[in-house]
């Protein structure tokens, strides 16, 4: 399982593989916003602090939304598009950027 740190939240959780970041945040009751859940709004948009290359590469959908709101930062990503593709590692994340 991957450890994930909502840092804002100081919520820790363990993940396992393919699970997607808007599933842990629902369930773990973190105070991150969630807008259309689809990737168009970029309400969900966060900082990778740690453990970026555990998660899904962008995807077109979600690289669209961020040059859409001027996204320079390469480590902010739409939570509700990302999702854990490792089996071990620790992912840190914020969200009041």
């Amino acid at each position: 399982m991957v450890n994930l740190f909502l840092k804002d939240d100081n919520i820790k959780a363990n993940v396992p593989n393919g699970k997607s970041l808007r599933e842990i945040a629902r369930k773990t009751g973190a105070s991150m916003e969630f807008g259309c859940r689809v990737g168009d709004c970029a309400t969900c948009i966060a900082k990778v602090i740690k453990g970026g290359e555990l998660l899904n590469d962008i995807n077109e959908k979600e690289l669209l939304a961020l040059n859409a709101i001027g996204a320079q930062d390469d480590n902010l990503r739409l939570m509700c598009q990302c999702r854990v593709e490792a089996e071990e590692g620790e992912i840190e994340i914020s969200y009041f950027i």
